[in-house]
């Protein structure tokens, strides 16, 4: 072999091998940067509907040290080396030293992530862990209040609960399935009121919150259409159909903030 044919071949296989390494820095910040998106969601939830200890303040603060540190990793389009090195908050604590390798902190000191991308732990701005082990299925995740979400993340037929400890559905991730809202019946049967009995199934019924002019609340059923019309994938983002259904009584959050902007409030952040 000559030495032209090897020196070409020797720089193939490394542009090869700096092409991967940049593919799997990249990847890892995309996943970081989505595990951010969907805890974002799971405490705009926590803060709508908080359980009755929790503070709302805290939770607020909270959203504020997750949108700083969503802008400064996974705000730029472009990744470049000084936004990946040595990344420092306003307030002078370090974001990470490699975006794509090394943990990642809030501004206040708190780690989110010891290495992303990786099964590993991630923890909310309270020190409250969210999951575990993230990257797997099957695994507990939590509420920042520290109340159990899940015990089977990204599995079908699973129970959710909501921040206080009510069931949000016995089924996630299964279109016509029962979900409810988190309080009780308003004829004073036993139970929940319900959501719907088919949710997210076309042309099935859900029950919308409707008030008389004496402030009186009451359920007035509507017909499952367009954007209420929800995939079993879609289905099993329960934080996210949440959120669509606090959007659709008008109830202000930041979640949208954390995702692109052609990204939908329910696309699955795995």
């Amino acid at each position: 072999m000559s030495l032209l044919k090897k020196l070409l071949m020797t720089a193939l296989i490394t542009g090869a091998m700096l092409g991967t390494g940049l593919a799997q820095a990249s990847s890892a910040v995309s996943s970081a940067c989505a595990s951010l998106e969907f805890m974002a969601k799971m405490l705009a939830v926590n803060t709508l509907l908080p359980a009755d200890r929790d503070s709302r303040h805290e939770l607020q603060e909270m959203n504020q040290q997750m949108l700083a540190l969503n802008r400064m990793a996974c705000g730029p389009v472009l990744l470049t080396e000084n936004a990946r090195y040595s990344s420092h908050y306003d307030n002078g604590r370090l974001a990470s030293s490699d975006l794509t390798q090394h943990a990642w902190y809030f501004p206040n000191g708190q780690l989110f992530v010891a290495r992303p991308g990786r099964d590993t732990t991630l923890y909310y701005p309270n020190g409250q862990p969210m999951a575990y082990s993230w990257m797997r299925g099957g695994q507990t995740v939590y509420w920042p209040n520290g109340n159990p979400a899940t015990f089977s993340f990204r599995t079908i037929n699973e129970p959710w609960f909501y921040p206080d400890g009510h069931i949000v559905t016995y089924l996630a991730g299964v279109k016509g399935a029962r979900w409810f809202y988190p309080f009780a019946r308003l004829d004073g049967s036993i139970g929940q009121e319900m959501i719907s009995s088919e949710w997210g199934k076309y042309d099935g019924w859900i029950s919308y919150i409707q008030y008389t002019d004496r402030g009186l609340m009451y359920m007035k059923r509507e017909r499952i259409r367009d954007k209420l019309v929800l995939s079993d994938e879609e289905l099993l983002d329960v934080p996210g159909v949440l959120l669509m259904l606090t959007r659709m009584y008008q109830a202000p959050d930041d979640a949208r903030q954390f995702i692109p902007g052609d990204g939908s409030i329910t696309q699955l952040p795995w």
